[in-house]
């Protein structure tokens, strides 16, 4: 794969510090910011592709891909074993300074993806951060997700692996009752 005239080596020796050993954690925030914030759907998609992101991935990041659109998400349709998406671009560490040009990410693009996930059979994802610039837009997907959640009943938190059922809270999404996990 070529990234911007760089040559990376084949699928099988991505270094690991991508994604890890397993390639069950992909965060791109673990790279240089530059080469990230470069990074095209094209790019993702390939990356994606390379790994077999839809039976390996289990906690996606996109941490720093500003030029990002979500159709390079595709390979990750209906993937029953990915736990975690965030599409927040912006890393938890900076989110607050709010200093960062406008992601790219376009909300029509990712969520039929999304939807393949969550309407499954077997559904794996737990946990789903929203870039900010959508929190206040339809929230027809987040009700769909929302109801996921709900009819799974018991969930294990990825840290400490303690399990419990997700809480209501309200959120200020157009009116919206949604879930969280706690």
């Amino acid at each position: 794969i070529a990234l911007y005239g760089m040559d990376i080596k084949p699928c099988s020796s991505i270094s690991s510090g991508l994604a890890g050993n397993q390639w069950d954690v992909l965060d791109f925030g673990d790279i240089e910011k530059d080469l990230a914030y470069n990074l095209r759907d094209r790019h993702i998609k390939a990356i994606l592709l390379c790994i077999d992101a839809v039976n390996n991935v289990k906690r996606l990041r996109l941490t720093n891909c500003f030029a990002f659109t979500g159709a390079g998400l595709e390979p990750l349709r209906d993937s029953r074993v990915i736990e975690q998406i965030d599409l927040g671009i912006v890393s938890n560490r900076t989110r607050e300074w709010g200093v960062h040009p406008t992601p790219q990410i376009v909300y029509e693009q990712v969520v039929p993806i999304l939807d393949s996930i969550i309407e499954g059979e077997g559904c794996a994802l737990k946990h789903l951060q929203f870039p900010k610039l959508w929190r206040n837009d339809d929230d027809g997907f987040l009700a769909r997700y929302n109801e996921m959640l709900r009819r799974r009943g018991r969930i294990c938190c990825f840290k400490c692996k303690k399990s419990s059922y997700p809480k209501m809270v309200e959120v200020v999404v157009r009116r919206a009752v949604l879930y969280r996990i706690n």
